[in-house]
């Protein structure tokens, strides 16, 4: 079963930080992985990763209404990703938009951690967990 892994937040709570840390750790792990930019963008991301342990991986890195978000899982979808990771809010339309993802994919909603310092500490700590969490 193919699983999605929508990291969950207010705005403004890391978790588009931490989407593009996992984004630089997958492509630290698998140097040989081919990457397909759906989004280029400097602050944030969305890609579909192969060669990923033999899995497809999509990563977006939007999760907020009136974003991409919505547009991006379908592409992920339609490329077959095995596993995609996502930023999306607590509750509305973006869970709305994950959630429809089912039942073809496992979704697993993970609350984004936020440390009172070190930002960077902590999203790296998350993104290993989702990584992890993933078999990858």
């Amino acid at each position: 079963m193919r699983d999605v892994f929508a990291l969950q937040g207010p705005s403004n709570s890391g978790k588009s930080t931490t989407l593009v840390s996992l984004y630089n750790a997958v492509c630290s792990k698998y140097p040989a992985a081919t990457v397909q930019r759906v989004h280029n963008g400097t602050a944030d991301l969305a890609v579909i990763i192969s060669g990923v342990n033999g899995l497809v991986v999509g990563i977006e890195s939007q999760g907020d209404p009136g974003s991409r978000l919505q547009s991006t899982l379908s592409t992920f979808a339609a490329a077959n990703c095995d596993v995609i990771f996502c930023a999306c809010r607590t509750r509305g339309m973006t869970v709305g938009w994950v959630s429809a993802l089912s039942p073809q994919y496992n979704i697993h909603f993970v609350q984004q951690k936020r440390g009172s310092n070190n930002y960077a500490t902590v999203n790296s700590t998350t993104a290993a967990t989702l990584m992890q969490r993933a078999g990858i």
